[in-house]
């Protein structure tokens, strides 16, 4: 008679991860008994039942064979259906302990903005529910008001019905979560304007995945010839992997593209998080890259409207075998680019340097970037995990420096006693004093620092002032007509194009010698200025190319506005 198997426990979990993260042909066999012994045993409560979820997940994205991939993901779908059937039968107290998790059958409760409450409903109107509104300083049925049928406004514009019934009595049965939505799409405004009242009520909304593709369980990016992982990448150049170029590749089909935007708003919702690269670019402001190793990358810009005037928080979401394993941004901009990376937990360790250098190589091949820049955010500043971790010396064995030259000496003076004595770690305060500096990545070591953004908006808000007299359209135009005649050329009568002149046009009217530049030169400016408007890769690639207008955006931020070289 069969012994029944002991229920999966947390710390069993763990020891089965320890054992599925080796890989090669020593560890064949422990990894074989591993999958064995956590295959089909039911857990001991839902900590263990997520921990155990994710440990497949890892295995999904890390097979080690064909086999073990069968294995894990046959092993998913089960948990999956387990979860589920707790969601749907099981004690207060579990069903609570699996909410926020992501895993199929959770629930999660956020505050999603404007364009992902719209995604939410369009794509997944059965998961998902309004759950309520924050009224403390205007009633949601006085801010539709001029939205909705005549009588429903005359109704609403004395502030009743009040709260989330609002979506009910003028809604019926059905309405709530897209009720709402189609309600501020209504609304005489500007998309701006609708986004701004959306925040001022801040709607909440209770998202269910079930078994669905919006579920961790399920979710995945474009689908590929499996890899199978032979070994963990810790050893490696840096430089080398960081400089790789891209693989060529056709252009991933606009299907895939569409997919790509789904996926990644999901992976977030699904954990109550977003991004605004995220929640507004489409297909068309997405590119995919196959990076090697199952590993493959979807850029994500955000829509026109919602770009920067210089750089833009171009977002990523980062898949290992079309498992979402990582996210983050970069903001890059003439070979500058601050960057963050968020690699889930369920993937940290094992190969989070190599991965996160595929993710610089992806930036630096897009964007022609130089010198990346991490916040100190990322390291500890406000972030006890950071500092606890010693996320510092993460960056640090990449190659990230200091940018405070005494934070760079107290940094390699704390390298170097980790270096004589291999059981020292340097104590929470020394790494917080870390945070007072950004950490630079320079892979043109003395080349001049890429312009900063800041440095030219406060820059061009210098030359408005001073020209603006009272009457900021005064200056604005006064810049127009500057930098019309400095490029020898008329602005764009199209209202997009026309916008990201205008917002350049006091940095051009401060570019002395413009006017000077062959005119190529000047006609290859405003081919940049055209593509901002038009497709921020196309505007990067063009900005890249032009180191005359590169040279004179470097002499602007440094306050040097003499004539560039």
């Amino acid at each position: 008679m069969e012994v029944p198997r002991p229920p999966l426990t947390v710390d069993a979990v763990r020891d089965l991860r320890s054992a599925l993260s080796r890989f090669g042909p020593d560890h064949a066999a422990g990894r074989a008994a591993a999958l064995e012994r956590g295959r089909g045993r039911p857990a001991a409560d839902v900590a263990a039942l997520v921990e155990w979820h994710d440990l497949l997940l890892f295995v999904v994205a890390h097979p080690a064979s064909l086999a073990e991939l069968g294995t894990a993901r046959a092993e998913l779908a089960a948990v999956g259906r387990a979860a589920c059937e707790i969601a749907a039968r099981g004690s207060p107290r579990d069903r609570r302990a699996l909410e926020e998790t992501g895993v199929a059958g959770s629930t999660v409760r956020a505050n999603y903005g404007y364009a992902i409450g719209r995604w939410l409903v369009e794509r997944h109107a059965e998961s998902v529910r309004l759950d309520g509104v924050d009224e403390a300083s205007v009633t949601l049925a006085e801010t539709l008001a001029p939205g909705l049928p005549a009588l429903q406004a005359e109704i609403a514009a004395g502030g009743s019905p009040a709260g989330q019934e609002v979506a009910t009595a003028f809604g019926g049965a059905r309405g709530g979560a897209a009720w709402l939505v189609r309600a501020f799409d209504r609304l005489p405004a500007t998309e701006a304007i609708r986004e701004q009242l959306w925040e001022r009520v801040q709607p909440a909304f209770v998202v269910t995945p079930g078994a669905g593709p919006l579920a961790r369980t399920f979710l995945r990016g474009v689908e590929a010839a499996p890899f199978v992982v032979d070994r963990l990448v810790r050893d490696f150049d840096v430089r080398r992997a960081i400089d790789e170029p891209l693989p060529v590749a056709p252009r991933a089909s606009l299907r895939d593209r569409r997919r790509l935007v789904d996926a990644g708003r999901g992976t977030l919702a699904v954990l109550g998080r977003e991004t605004d690269a995220l929640s507004t670019t489409s297909a068309r402001d997405t590119r995919y890259h196959p990076l090697g190793r199952g590993l493959a990358i979807a850029l994500h810009a955000p829509a026109p409207d919602r770009r920067g005037p210089l750089d833009t928080h171009v977002g990523f979401v980062l898949y290992r075998n079309a498992v979402p394993i990582a996210y983050g941004g970069g903001w890059p901009f003439a070979g500058g680019c601050r960057i963050g990376v968020n690699v889930f937990p369920a993937f940290r360790g094992g190969e989070s340097a190599y991965v996160f250098a595929q993710v610089l190589r992806a930036y630096r091949a897009s964007f022609g970037v130089e010198r990346f820049l991490v916040e100190p955010y990322q390291y500890g500043l406000g972030n006890r995990e950071g500092l606890e971790s010693g996320a510092f010396w993460f960056y640090w064995r990449l190659g990230f420096r200091p940018v405070a030259p005494r934070v760079l000496a107290l940094a390699h003076a704390e390298a170097a006693r980790v270096e004589a004595d291999r059981r020292y770690r340097a104590p929470i305060a020394v790494l917080r004093r870390f945070t007072a500096s950004d950490i630079a990545l320079e892979l043109r070591p003395g080349a001049p620092a890429p312009p900063d953004p800041s440095a030219l908006a406060e820059a061009a808000s210098t030359w408005l002032a001073a020209h603006a007299r009272g009457d900021p359209s005064r200056a604005e135009r006064a810049a127009v007509a500057a930098a019309e005649r400095a490029l020898g050329r008329r602005w764009p009568t199209d209202a997009r194009r026309r916008a990201a002149w205008v917002a350049w046009a006091p940095l051009i009217a401060r570019m002395h010698g413009l006017d000077a530049w062959p005119d190529r030169a000047r006609a290859a400016f405003a081919a940049v200025l055209d593509a901002k408007a038009d497709d921020e890769f196309v505007f990067q690639r063009r900005l890249e190319r032009h180191p005359r207008l590169r040279a004179a955006l470097g002499a602007i931020a440094r306050g040097a506005d003499a004539d560039p070289v």
